[in-house]
């Protein structure tokens, strides 16, 4: 019997850069990125975090509001084979610090407006010097900058090996009976459920999904693996009360089903 290895997000998004490189794949309110921007800028900054020093397992935590990174992250995430952990932008420093130490994060990816939610993690040196990547506005001394890691690597797909039983993501429960527990999910339990809310719901490559869920739950994760599975565009709600937004991505959906 022959078995087939699924899909991980980082080769999904590959896919969709042959099959479609020019139909954007990904986009906030302000920004936009085709299949193939997304996958050679997702192909960076794998091999950028390989660079770094980090193996195959280890976990890189996210912290950061509802943005187009996002979706560079998790595709990258994918293609270095590591593990990641999003932080809810809502916890206060302590319990980002929990987390991080929790879950034994080798390196941590913020947003220039949650510097503060880091402070303890740097004080009780959870992580080395060396891996504290910083985005959204002017680097401050300490940090990587997003972009320049991005600029530095290399175009090439990175040379790992990725099997469906191992572990992609470390999502935290809310702790409200105790302390958050991280909650693994692979990519081929995460591919898998997408390929069937695909059949059940009827997506197909027409649709454009807009994530309205913030970027570290475990909704919008899913449904970027859904979207992204049948080559639908995501897009990226920036606010959950951006009425603007919502506004746009409907137009545009109506605007094409009458092309």
């Amino acid at each position: 019997m022959i078995q087939r290895q699924l899909l991980h997000f980082g080769e999904i998004v590959a896919m969709n850069a042959c099959l479609s490189p020019n139909k954007v794949g990904a986009r906030d309110l302000t920004r936009s990125l085709t299949f193939r921007e997304w996958n050679e800028r997702s192909c960076k900054l794998a091999n950028a975090f390989i660079g770094l020093g980090l193996e195959k397992g280890d976990r890189i935590a996210v912290l950061a509001y509802n943005c187009i990174e996002w979706m560079e992250i998790y595709a990258a995430v994918a293609k270095a084979g590591l593990v990641v952990v999003p932080i809810n932008f809502r916890l206060i420093g302590s319990e980002a610090q929990y987390i991080v130490e929790n879950s034994e994060a080798k390196a941590i990816i913020v947003q220039h407006d949650l510097l503060d939610r880091v402070e303890t993690i740097r004080s009780e040196r959870l992580i080395a010097e060396d891996k504290y990547i910083h985005f959204g506005d002017r680097t401050p001394p300490g940090f990587r900058s997003y972009e320049d890691l991005v600029a530095a690597g290399a175009w090439s797909e990175p040379s790992i090996e990725i099997g469906s039983d191992d572990p992609y993501a470390l999502l935290y429960t809310s702790g409200t009976t105790g302390k958050p527990k991280g909650a693994i999910r692979t990519s081929g339990s995460l591919v898998l459920l997408a390929y069937l809310v695909q059949v059940d719901w009827g997506f197909s490559r027409n649709d454009l999904g807009l994530l309205v869920m913030p970027m570290c739950h475990a909704n919008s994760l899913f449904f970027a693996y859904v979207f992204a599975a049948c080559g639908a565009a995501n897009a990226v709600n920036a606010s959950a009360h951006d009425r603007l937004f919502c506004w746009a991505i409907n137009l545009r959906k109506n605007l094409s089903r009458r092309t």
